[in-house]
């Protein structure tokens, strides 16, 4: 069991992530058959799925802690406070991104909030049309680390995996920070980096940001 990891969620992102747990004995879940995952158990718990299997996560969680990783967006103020309620039993690790770079953004935002309130804040968040929240569950996270709302603005539209824009305007200057992904492989690897981080972990709710104070 100790290099066992039950995977939920077959779809783009746990396709890029499947090659990179050669290591593992993998049991892939998907909305076919989650309703299985109460006959398995593992070391770890990688949610890579809808916001909606987390109903069946949390049933499962309650009754088998496992050390788990939530890779999916949306969730509703319910479901994040039993992830709380979990993590008081076992680790939890979700983050909205897994990229190193936008935790690198969300950190130069959070550092500098008072001078970044001197300007005028937009984020601009481009998705592929098949996108299901908007705005994106990254732009949640980056609009979290400002302390006063930025304007938001969502585009969809095809051939772009994702792309974030922030601009900070005053009257003689802007300041443009723009983070692309070109590949779904930078949240696998992400993932394989909290993977590392939560089995020294014992209980609590952790994020990218946790993660990257470790490096």
């Amino acid at each position: 069991m100790n290099n066992t990891i039950l995977l939920i969620g077959n779809g783009k992102l746990s396709k890029s992530l499947q090659p990179l747990l050669k290591n593992y004995i993998v049991f892939i879940f998907d909305e076919n058959n989650i309703t299985e995952l109460k006959k398995y158990q593992g070391s770890i718990l990688i949610d890579c799925s809808l916001n909606r299997a987390f109903n069946y996560i949390y049933d499962y969680l309650k009754n088998f802690p496992t050390k788990t990783i939530i890779c999916s967006t949306g969730h509703s103020k319910k479901q994040m406070n039993q992830m709380k309620e979990l993590s008081n039993l076992m680790p939890i690790f979700k983050s909205e991104n897994f990229s190193l770079g936008i935790s690198l953004i969300n950190k130069f935002i959070k550092d500098n909030k008072k001078i970044i309130n001197k300007y005028d804040n937009y984020i601009f968040d481009f998705h592929h049309k098949n996108k299901i929240d908007s705005p994106s569950g990254t732009s949640k996270l980056i609009m979290s680390s400002f302390s006063r709302s930025p304007n938001v603005f969502s585009i969809r539209t095809s051939n772009i995996i994702g792309a974030h824009k922030i601009n900070l305007f005053q009257d003689d200057e802007e300041i443009e920070i723009t983070h692309k992904i070109t590949s779904r492989n930078v949240f696998a690897k992400g993932i394989i980096l909290s993977i590392d981080f939560i089995l020294k972990k014992e209980k609590g709710l952790f994020t990218m940001e946790d993660l990257l104070n470790e490096i």
